[in-house]
C-alpha cells in the first residue's frame, strides 16, 4: 500500500514539476508581472520523480488590476487585465546520478490571449488593447535528493526573450493604443531551492520553495527591473483514492528599486517615490492521480486570490494542469 501510494505521488510530483517552471503572459515588474508565474511551485515542489518523460498542459485564467506602473515604457495610472494562458511543458528525468542526486531538465512554451483597459497621464480617458501571441520560453535544469520522507531539489530557470514584444505606443488623436506584450524582451535567470516533507503512511505533505529572479535591462525602454524574491508554500492531505486536498500560497517582494532612465522617467510621470513591487496570494488546491485509458495521469486545480499588491497586478487566478507519465 505504501509503495503504491508513493509511486502515484512521485508521478504527481513529476507533473507538478512541469507546472513549476512556467512563463506567464508578460505585462511586466516593468509592466506589473515578472517572468515567473507565482504559485507554480506548490504540491510536491521538492520531489524529483523517477527517471522518465513527463508532459503536461496548463490552462490558466487570471484577471487583475494594478496602479502606477510602467507597461512597455508607458506610464500607466491604472489598468485592468484579463488573460487566458496555455502552456505546454516537457520534463525529462535522467537515469543518472549527479552530486549524489537525480538530474532533470524542463522546457516550457506558453501561449496567451490578453486584453487590457488602462489610463495614462499621456491621454485623457481610458484606452483598450488586446493581444494573442507566444510568450517567452523557459528552460530549467535541476538536481533532486531524497532522504526517507524528506525531498529537496535546487537548480535554475533561464527565460529566453522569444515571445512577442513591442514598446507601448498610443495615438491621442485616434485613441488607438498598442501597449500589450506577451514577451518580456529580457533574458532572466531564476535560481531556486525547494523542499517537501511527504509522510507516505498518513499522506500528509508540506512543501515550500524559495527563488530569486534576476533580469537584464530592457534595451527597448531602458528599464531595469530589480531582483524579485518569491516564497511559495503548500500543505495537502493525500488520500488512498489518489485525491489530495489542501491550500497553497506565496509572498513576493522586489529586493531594491527598479533602475535605468526608463524607470526614472516613469517615477517622474507618476509622481512615485518608488517602483518596488510586492504581492501575496492564497487559495485552495485539489489534485488527483490515477489512470486514464490505461495511462498514468494527474490533474490539478487551484485558485489563488492575491492581496496587498503594490506596483504589480493583484489578480484572481484559476489554474488547471493535466499531465501524463511516459
Amino acid at each position: 500500500m505504501k509503495s503504491t501510494r508513493f509511486s502515484w505521488l512521485a508521478g504527481t510530483a513529476a507533473l507538478a514539476l512541469g507546472a513549476a517552471f512556467s512563463a506567464p503572459a508578460a505585462f511586466a515588474v516593468e509592466g506589473g508581472t515578472g517572468a515567473y508565474f507565482l504559485g507554480s511551485r506548490d504540491t510536491l515542489a521538492g520531489v524529483v520523480p523517477p527517471p522518465g518523460n513527463y508532459v503536461s498542459s496548463d490552462f490558466i485564467y487570471f484577471e487583475g488590476s494594478v496602479e502606477n506602473v510602467s507597461i512597455g515604457g508607458l506610464a500607466v495610472g491604472s489598468a485592468k487585465v484579463r488573460t487566458n494562458l496555455f502552456k505546454f511543458s516537457y520534463t525529462h528525468v535522467f537515469d543518472a546520478s549527479l552530486w549524489g542526486g537525480t538530474p532533470a531538465i524542463n522546457l516550457n512554451i506558453p501561449y496567451a490571449n490578453a486584453d487590457i483597459d488602462l489610463t495614462t497621464p499621456a491621454v485623457a480617458g481610458s484606452l483598450q488593447d488586446e493581444r494573442t501571441a507566444m510568450g517567452d520560453i523557459s528552460v530549467t535544469g535541476m538536481v533532486g535528493w531524497h532522504d526517507g520522507m524528506r525531498h529537496w531539489n535546487t537548480g535554475a530557470t533561464v527565460y529566453a526573450p522569444v515571445g512577442q514584444y513591442d514598446p507601448a505606443t498610443i495615438n491621442p488623436a485616434t485613441r488607438q493604443a498598442d501597449v500589450l506584450s506577451i514577451g518580456k524582451n529580457v533574458w532572466a535567470i531564476q535560481p531556486f531551492i525547494a523542499g517537501t516533507y511527504l509522510n507516505t503512511e498518513n499522506g500528509r505533505e508540506l512543501s515550500g520553495a524559495a527563488s530569486l529572479l534576476f533580469s537584464e535591462p530592457n534595451d527597448a525602454t531602458d528599464y531595469h527591473s530589480a531582483p524579485q524574491f518569491a516564497l511559495e508554500l503548500a500543505a495537502l492531505q493525500h488520500l488512498p483514492s489518489g485525491l489530495a486536498l489542501g491550500a497553497s500560497g506565496y509572498a513576493y517582494h522586489q529586493i531594491g528599486d527598479d533602475g535605468g532612465v526608463g524607470a526614472e522617467r516613469i517615477r517622474q510621470a507618476l509622481g512615485a517615490s518608488s517602483l518596488r513591487a510586492q504581492v501575496y496570494g492564497i487559495g485552495p488546491i485539489v489534485t488527483y492521480s490515477g489512470e486514464f485509458s490505461g495511462q498514468k495521469a494527474t490533474m490539478e486545480f487551484h485558485y489563488t486570490h492575491e492581496f496587498d499588491a503594490k506596483r504589480r497586478f493583484e489578480s484572481d487566478v484559476y489554474w488547471m494542469n493535466v499531465g501524463f507519465v511516459f
